[in-house]
């Protein structure tokens, strides 16, 4: 930036609102799981002058079957919930089968957990299919991370 700053054309910008740097895997995960804190998220997303647009997709919202619970966690429209979801952020179109327990993870567009299964500090890339009663879990400073389409 300085090499830049003598070349002129390099303009700054006060910005008091929060931004989170994405680097690796590691800091997706941490800013991921810091969307979770109202303030951080209210500071990033609900700014009037920065409105978000996002893809419109007309799918059915989430299904919530018996037996399901949700607590702290962003679910996406077209989900199928049967499990226990606890501080996570589950993107459009999974399914969390009968018995699963999903804490602190992320778990991207299309991902079908089976019966029975417990992730913890995961983040699961699209597609990923767990079969049932597969255990996996990170740690919130080294997440267990699966890459997309892997069927585990």
């Amino acid at each position: 930036i300085l090499k830049k700053c003598k070349l002129g054309g390099v303009y700054s910008y006060h910005y008091e609102h929060a931004a989170l740097k994405i680097s690796s895997l590691e800091s997706y995960f941490k800013a991921s799981m810091m969307l979770l804190d109202s303030e951080v998220r209210d500071d990033l997303i609900n700014v009037e002058d920065r409105p978000i647009y996002t893809k419109l997709r007309n799918t059915a919202p989430t299904l919530y079957k018996p037996g399901s619970a949700v607590k702290n966690s962003y679910i996406a429209d077209g989900c199928e919930i049967e499990g226990v979801v606890e501080n996570s952020i589950i993107f459009r179109g999974v399914r969390i089968g009968k018995g699963c327990v999903v804490k602190n993870s992320v778990v991207l567009q299309g991902t079908y957990l089976g019966e029975n299964v417990t992730f913890n500090c995961v983040v699961a890339d699209k597609d990923v299919v767990v079969k049932d009663g597969r255990t996996l879990s990170g740690h919130t400073t080294l997440p267990f991370f699966i890459s997309k389409g892997t069927v585990v």
